[in-house]
């Protein structure tokens, strides 16, 4: 054997242990037999040899298997020893050397270079890479595998599209009360959650976290998880269960880092502005001085300083509207090259003369899926992506009719804003170069995941752009670049929203307004499909300017203009919009908005309706439509009328017509506004016992 003491590797180690540590652990599980291993590994050795040590001897290699094999096989958990490793134990000076030359060890293979103890921490995710999902979840069942190594594994498996699995990993260790539950339990239920997001499980995600805000010892993982259910509360409009569940989050553990957070959120949503400099100093100091380490902090201790100086900004911490200010972050520095990029491009797009569009009228008619598949085709889609999208078009065409008045007359113009050939060209080659699919339906994002901000194909997208400013000139390429910006990875943004979202939102209606002047009453139809990028963009604009801006006069002005357009509202912005006229108490504006939609049995429409009626004094024409709504929606009037009722259970796939978490979001968005009607909810009290209709219940 060589003197292997004369070897002289580079400093930061001879084996390139990134790639031998998986190849090496599917190695040992194929059999769990050391002896095996080693000669595999003593064969295999040289494929991972780094600098100097890929000119080694053979017999080098050999040598060196020997403390390589032992530091691998002794940090790897194996199955069939409970998922815990089998130490070997190093041979004495005058054993027999483990290579099978037949020296002594101590004058053989123990001049090796020396080699790290693994911790067993690292070989889990590659241990539990190599099981099957019922290996896996039969020993996370057992509990044999320690917290840190499931969640560990959880993580990979999250960040890996894996849900299931890593679900499978962590369930088990939280079906009993755990005992002295520490940090790390919480890092596990907080993963967990992520993974029943991501499989839309928001039943069992939520027993999980009010039973375990219910336990009764206080603990990091009991406050983990009043702190869950406090954002999913706020993401829900529930500002009365979030800060209750903010509250015992921060009973039960006073400096945890998220609990700022959600405090700024709490005093956004309750416009208390004022108070959110003052409380993120405070937190920040508070920060500072607890054991977390700055590095653990640094996001969050980054917020809290921008929110010092710029208040406002907590309502971009928020998923709901944002109001952009004067005070708002208007610094890019945190944003990567591609959105940089993209800005710069808008700045120079948006200075185009707005462009001519061609007016037809029976273009792409959905009912003609000939006509339709040759227009995706047009975009670029095929094969299964056109499938889907044909599947998509008919269902919610199917929606659409449902919901339009069989009785009410299509308008007699039907308009299709078509681009010059040039432009529907080069809209053609965007998509090819994107591959952003279109969110059919009522929806502003696609069904698709989408991963055109990662950078081998940002690339792609942007440099298409840069080298096409005419891109500018495309409803269609604008409607999907405004898609792109909000899905931006870290969004909000309130610099992309200003100088991108909203630039791009408004050429796009700009295009639209000098294209229809002129034209008497022009009418752009949601079932034709090439009028839904304007239609989104005309929507989109709106929502921009009337919670961004909070520009009441130009948003009311969109408004009108959509309802006269495109006279179904596919988007129901008419809803919306009736609840932002009756809490601004305009009644007769309300009513007429009502009167455009005689027959829309929404909610929002139908009580909309009645409030302004009994506001107008109007009773006579108000109870007979009370009767109905009642009759129609009688827990909306049961909710409205309760003045403390518990929460219903809610779904993230939609709301049920007629049941209690409709009744419950009508509650949350306009009781308040039947309360500051004098007598409202008294008047509506009356007619509910006329009707037979319980208060309780």
């Amino acid at each position: 054997m060589p003197n292997t003491t004369d070897f002289n590797g580079p400093a930061e180690g001879p084996i390139d242990l990134e790639r031998l540590l998986p190849q090496a652990v599917a190695r040992i599980l194929e059999d769990e037999d050391p002896e095996l291993f080693r000669t595999w590994l003593a064969d295999h050795l040289p494929d991972f040899a780094l600098g100097e040590m890929k000119n080694a001897p053979d017999d080098l290699f050999r040598a060196m298997a020997v403390p390589v094999s032992y530091m691998i096989w002794n940090a790897t958990p194996l199955p069939d020893n409970n998922f815990r490793p089998r130490p070997l134990p190093k041979p004495n000076r005058n054993d027999p050397c483990p290579c099978g030359s037949g020296h002594k060890y101590k004058k053989c293979c123990s001049n090796a270079p020396p080699f790290p103890v693994l911790d067993p921490m690292v070989m889990w995710p590659l241990v539990l890479s190599n099981l099957s999902s019922d290996q896996i979840e039969q020993a996370a069942s057992q509990r044999t595998l320690p917290l840190e190594a499931l969640a560990t594994a959880a993580i990979e498996n999250l960040e890996n599209d894996r849900p299931l699995v890593a679900l499978e990993l962590l369930r088990p260790h939280f079906e009993k009360p755990i005992k002295k539950a520490g940090p790390m339990d919480d890092f596990a239920l907080q993963t967990l959650c992520d993974a029943y997001d991501e499989l839309d499980q928001v039943d069992e995600k939520l027993e999980l976290l009010e039973r375990i805000s219910q336990e009764p010892t206080k603990s990091p993982l009991r406050a983990g998880a009043w702190q869950r259910l406090a954002a999913i509360y706020l993401d829900n409009g529930d500002l009365e269960g979030g800060r209750e569940a903010f509250t015992n989050a921060l009973r039960d553990e006073p400096a945890a880092p998220s609990c700022s957070i959600l405090e700024m959120q709490l005093l956004a949503m309750e416009e208390h502005f004022d108070q959110i400099s003052t409380r993120a100093e405070f937190w920040l100091r508070t920060l500072q001085r607890s054991q977390w380490s700055p590095e653990t902090i640094e996001h969050i201790t980054d917020i809290l300083e921008e929110l010092i100086d710029n208040p406002h900004y907590a309502a971009a911490l928020l998923n709901d509207h944002h109001v952009f200010t004067d005070d708002d972050l208007d610094d890019d520095e945190d944003l990567d090259e591609t959105s940089l990029r993209l800005l710069d491009w808008v700045d120079l797009a948006i200075e185009r003369p707005l462009p001519s569009y061609c007016t037809d009228e029976n273009v792409l008619d959905l009912d003609d899926k000939d006509e339709v598949a040759g227009y995706l085709r047009r975009l670029g889609l095929s094969g299964k992506e056109l499938d889907k999208a044909m599947k998509q078009i008919e269902e919610q065409t199917a929606e659409d009719l449902e919901r339009e008045n069989s009785e009410q007359p299509e308008p007699e113009l039907s308009l299709v804003l078509e681009p010059p050939p040039e432009i529907e060209k080069l809209e053609a080659q965007w998509h090819a170069v994107s591959q952003l699919d279109k969110p059919f339906g009522f929806q502003d994002f696609p069904v698709q995941h989408w991963e055109g901000w990662e950078p081998e194909q940002s690339e792609q997208w942007i440099g298409f752009l840069e080298q096409h400013p005419e891109a500018a000139d495309s409803l269609d390429i604008l409607d999907d670049l405004v898609t792109t910006l909000f899905l931006y990875p870290d969004m909000p943004q309130p610099v992309l929203s200003r100088e991108g979202i909203v630039p791009l939102l408004r050429r796009a209606v700009a295009i639209i307004e000098k294209n229809l002047a002129g034209i008497k009453k022009p009418c752009l139809l949601w079932n034709r499909l090439s009028n839904r990028p304007a239609l989104r963009s005309l929507n989109r604009l709106y929502a921009m300017t009337r919670y961004g801006f909070e520009d009441l006069q130009e948003a009311d002005r969109l408004a009108e203009f959509v309802f006269e357009i495109n006279p179904h509202d596919n988007q129901g912005l008419h809803r919306e919009y009736l609840n932002d006229l009756l809490r601004r108490g305009e009644n007769e504006r309300a009513l007429a908005i009502t009167e455009m939609f005689p027959n829309d049995v929404f909610v929002e429409t139908v009580y909309g309706r009645l409030l302004a009626l009994y506001r107008l004094g109007r009773l006579k024409s108000a109870q007979p439509l009370a009767e109905e709504a009642i009759a129609a929606y009688p827990l909306v009037a049961r909710y409205l009328t309760r003045a403390r009722i518990k929460k219903p259970a809610m779904s993230e796939f939609g709301i049920h017509i007629g049941g209690e978490d409709q009744a419950w979001l009508y509650r949350e968005k306009m009781r308040e506004t039947w309360q500051q009607s004098a007598g409202a909810l008294d008047w509506l009290k009356k007619i509910m016992k006329l009707k037979g209709v319980r208060l309780q219940g």
